[in-house]
């Protein structure tokens, strides 16, 4: 199924995203704070006069090559590291990317705001940003986490990994869907368009994330035929019979809407059962009415009774 961005589409997109090209390794040396830099005038890699502040950069280099391998001794080189410069940002923020990585969203957020109140462009490199905005949200905190991640995807084609693009595309979308009509007008044509542009690469584990997202997207911007027609061209039950994460989904809940979604074609009794869990669990969310409208097509209608002659 090819997908392209229409004009609406790229106008509601913060700008264009930028070619990766080299770029992915300009944008991992940015994870390096600036008064660490090799060669820098008054670089600490250098300056034998502050040999306190040189053991903090070799700190920090180590935290920052185990970030994945290793957390547990990322997290040990990162607070020696603020034990001896606590006035800076970088260990702060790589304590927040550890806290985030394990789940603690809470305490990735109070550490992320220490090192953002030190240096504002602390979180600028994308994989740094991704944490943060993905703490936002899991703390429900969606108006900074739409903000983040409007500054997030023009950069997200310099992130490593595809599924990590796709991730950060599908978490910008379900918070945009989720923001306040009242608040975020144009939200849900945001949200069409950064789905669409996650479709583009469909060699992801995420594709039917994102297509099915895609479907209640279009279904609450009103386009029904089009989201019927999307729907139509999925075939979804392997990806529910997983049992999918769905992590980036604001309200939980909805995970029984898209499992009914992706079941229909396939296994209608299932799919009745998932969309009366969501409509009995979600009574007046946004996507009621397209399970509604969903769940009635699949109910079969009983026989009109003839009276007697």
């Amino acid at each position: 199924m090819a997908l392209v961005l229409t004009p609406l589409a790229l106008a509601v997109l913060p700008i264009a995203l930028p070619p990766r090209a080299d770029l992915v390794a300009a944008a991992a040396a940015t994870n390096r704070p600036a008064e660490c830099a090799t060669g820098a005038a008054e670089g600490l890699w250098t300056s034998a006069r502050s040999p306190a502040l040189r053991r903090y950069c070799l700190e920090l280099s180590r935290a920052l090559a185990r970030l994945s391998e290793d957390p547990a001794s990322a997290k040990a080189a990162a607070e020696r590291a603020e034990a001896l410069a606590p006035k800076r940002a970088a260990p702060k923020l790589i304590l927040a990317r550890l806290a985030a990585a394990a789940g603690d969203s809470k305490a990735a957020l109070a550490r992320f705001e220490a090192a953002l109140a030190i240096d504002p462009r602390a979180a600028d490199a994308p994989a740094a940003m991704h944490d943060l905005a993905s703490s936002y949200r899991r703390q429900g905190k969606l108006a900074e986490a739409l903000a983040t991640y409007r500054a997030l995807v023009p950069r997200s084609s310099l992130l490593r990994d595809r599924e990590q693009r796709a991730s950060v595309l599908l978490e910008a979308a379900q918070v945009a869907m989720s923001a306040p009509a009242d608040q975020e007008p144009r939200r849900l044509d945001e949200a069409l368009a950064y789905l669409r542009e996650a479709t583009r690469d469909p060699h992801h584990a995420l594709r039917d994330d994102v297509t099915l997202s895609l479907v209640v997207a279009l279904d609450l911007a009103g386009r029904h035929a089009r989201a019927d027609a999307v729907l139509g061209e999925v075939y979804a039950e392997a990806w529910a019979r997983h049992s999918p994460a769905a992590a980036y989904l604001v309200d939980r809940r909805e995970l029984d809407l898209l499992l009914g979604l992706a079941l229909e074609a396939s296994a209608a009794s299932e799919a009745r059962a998932a969309y009366e869990r969501y409509l009995a669990a979600a009574p007046s969310a946004p996507a009621t009415a397209l399970a509604r409208r969903r769940l009635a097509a699949l109910t079969p209608r009983s026989p009109t009774r003839r009276g007697p002659r």
